[in-house]
């Protein structure tokens, strides 16, 4: 995947309080709920906390509720409202010909575990350096 619009689900798929999560062309999942104007918001189907599904939870009153500790995200901006400081991911949306596009960035490139742990152990030293 190169990143830019892609398709997600139909609109049809998606109910009113019920997200629908997809992968999406081998990128990260996708989550995608209704706001209940008619507009929709999709974003990165991850808690930021933990590696929970966020396709998984409750949409009430404008707020996505994840599924695995309750954290809540405002739909509009992806915001968390009980605590705001962390937010999901939010992608920008359109409906074009009945499907629900989401303007995707493109892949991290893949890194292996090696990689990721010395980078993870480098910005360690360097915030306890600061």
């Amino acid at each position: 995947m190169t990143g830019g619009w892609q398709r997600v689900c139909r609109v049809e798929e998606i109910e009113d309080d019920q997200p629908v999560g997809r992968v999406v062309l081998g990128s990260d999942r996708v989550c995608v709920v209704a706001r209940g104007d008619g507009e929709f918001v999709a974003m990165l189907d991850r808690c930021p906390h933990r590696d929970i599904a966020l396709s998984g939870g409750v949409v009430k009153d404008g707020t996505l509720v994840c599924p695995g500790h309750f954290w809540r995200f405002d739909l509009a901006t992806g915001e968390r409202t009980d605590l705001p400081e962390r937010g999901a991911t939010v992608y920008r949306t359109r409906v074009v010909d009945g499907w629900v596009e989401a303007d995707l960035p493109p892949p991290a490139p893949r890194r292996s575990i090696r990689e990721w742990l010395l980078a993870e152990a480098r910005s360690s030293d360097a915030a306890r350096e600061a």
